[in-house]
């Protein structure tokens, strides 16, 4: 259980600095940034023009059920501290941190996780994806991210899993 707390913290140092720019970027055309960006259907295939900046990251901007505001972004990665890839949400500040997420595939058994830290620009939680939950979100068509809004009401946030499959095998190592 060690071993996953530091691997966690390693994913987090490593991820910190994406939390302001990663949020605020909805969008990202062609070579902005040094980052090359290619769409595969609902997900954003981001790779570093220069590969001494890092790996290729898969993303997506989720909207608020109720409106057009962005209220998550969701990054899929390879962090070279951790063996297999990692997933990370952000979130706006104001939702309830105790309660921690949960994340089901197809209405399936959710996994339960916590937050790692809150920036003036947002909160982030991080899960590491191991292979049983790869291949449900390959396999799935949608994903569902729980969480407390700052009301103490359950916020249902859903994920497209269109392009899923081919996204994350175009940035695996």
């Amino acid at each position: 259980m060690q071993d996953c707390a530091k691997r966690l913290i390693a994913i987090g140092m490593l991820l910190m600095a994406m939390t302001a720019t990663a949020f605020a970027q909805q969008t990202t055309n062609g070579n902005a940034n040094n980052v090359q960006t290619r769409t595969v259907q609902d997900w954003q295939v981001r790779c570093p023009t220069d590969t001494s900046q890092g790996r290729c990251s898969m993303t997506q901007l989720v909207n608020a059920p109720d409106d057009d505001r962005p209220v998550l972004r969701v990054v899929v990665t390879y962090p070279p501290q951790v063996d297999g890839p990692a997933m990370v949400f952000l979130l706006p500040l104001g939702v309830r941190l105790a309660p921690g997420l949960q994340l089901a595939v197809d209405g399936g058994k959710p996994v339960k996780f916590p937050y790692q830290v809150c920036v003036p620009d947002g909160c982030r939680a991080d899960i590491p994806v191991k292979p049983e939950l790869m291949q449900q979100l390959r396999q799935g068509s949608q994903a569902t991210l729980s969480l407390i809004d700052p009301r103490g009401q359950r916020m249902d946030l859903s994920i497209s899993l269109m392009g899923f499959s081919n996204a994350s095998e175009q940035i695996a190592p």
